[in-house]
């Protein structure tokens, strides 16, 4: 399968071409080795939970001297999650532990790639910044905001400037919408998770003699960019002093398809609940069904059928 042929219609044949890339692809790497998908999964602890199960179904209790690779596409979730999950992983690929990633490991995913021996990356896979994201609720304003916590200090020194201007007014409302500072306090500490986190797993493994190297990395991915989002490709990998290697011709040819069917999977799995979900509306009592926009039940007004009673 490669770009341009159809893929699977169906979940199962998806699942079913999958595990038969992983197959080919573990092949790659010679004997003994297992890879393993984790496709297109916000990390939680649930999703913890969930992989345990599966490990447990398809590999037993882990044995001495296995070796794993990882294949990841997730744009992160928890970071404790996340942690949690690469200890797990490394009980599976005692001896050699890899993640593969073939577009995305964002966020506490990039966490989670901390946690191997090694990353292998295809020319356009993206890790990300470890700032947490922090979500709450305005309370002059009653609506949810996310932010940084490295915005802290850059909305400090913005108003710290307003009242060297003499904007008092201005730099007086700024500082009403700061929170209690309490909050701000252990928001601001939060930062401290992921390096702590980062360090611990890149001085267990990846750069477990360089534990100063593994910090100043984790400290970097944590403090050094100004947006969530930027992209960390192969090559600020290697700049950053993670171990990375580049996948030969083979191995991106696979790992791209195994990326291409969790798409369309995800894809199939937005229509089922899409489907589902126009089905709940539509068993809802005439009266309600009324009340709803046409646009959310995805046809033309319907009759009043309390006339046609």
């Amino acid at each position: 399968m490669s770009d341009g042929q159809e893929l699977p219609d169906s979940i199962p044949d998806i699942d079913a071409k999958t595990d038969s890339l992983l197959d080919e692809l573990s092949k790659t790497f010679g004997e003994s080795v297992a890879c393993y998908p984790f496709l297109n999964e916000e990390i939680t602890p649930n999703i913890v939970d969930k992989v345990f199960d599966d490990l447990q179904g398809r590999f037993g209790s882990g044995k001495e001297g296995s070796r794993l690779v990882v294949v990841v596409n997730s744009f992160g979730g928890d970071i404790d999650a996340a942690y949690n999950l690469a200890m797990l992983f490394c009980t599976y690929g005692k001896k050699e532990l890899s993640f593969i990633v073939p577009r995305w490991a964002k966020s506490a995913a990039t966490l989670l790639v901390c946690g191997g021996d090694s990353v292998m990356m295809t020319q356009v896979a993206e890790l990300g910044p470890l700032d947490p994201q922090i979500t709450q609720i305005n309370p002059l304003e009653q609506r949810l905001e996310q932010f940084s916590p490295l915005h802290i200090e850059s909305t400090l020194e913005l108003i710290r400037n307003e009242f060297d201007k003499g904007n008092k007014e201005l730099a007086e409302g700024l500082l009403q919408r700061l929170q209690f500072p309490i909050t701000l306090g252990s928001i601001k500490k939060s930062l401290q998770v992921g390096k702590q986190y980062a360090s611990k797993l890149l001085a267990s493994r990846m750069l477990k003699d360089d534990r100063d190297q593994a910090s100043k990395i984790a400290n970097k991915l944590v403090e050094h960019y100004a947006d969530h989002g930027h992209c960390i490709n192969i090559d600020e990998v290697e700049e950053l002093g993670l171990v990375v290697h580049r996948l030969s011709q083979c191995q991106v040819r696979i790992v791209w398809d195994i990326y291409r069917l969790a798409r369309k999977k995800a894809d199939l799995k937005a229509a089922q609940r899409e489907k589902e979900m126009e089905e709940q509306l539509r068993e809802l009592p005439p009266n309600l069904q009324d009340a709803l926009p046409p646009e959310i039940l995805k046809q033309e007004p319907r009759p009043d059928v309390r006339k046609e009673q």
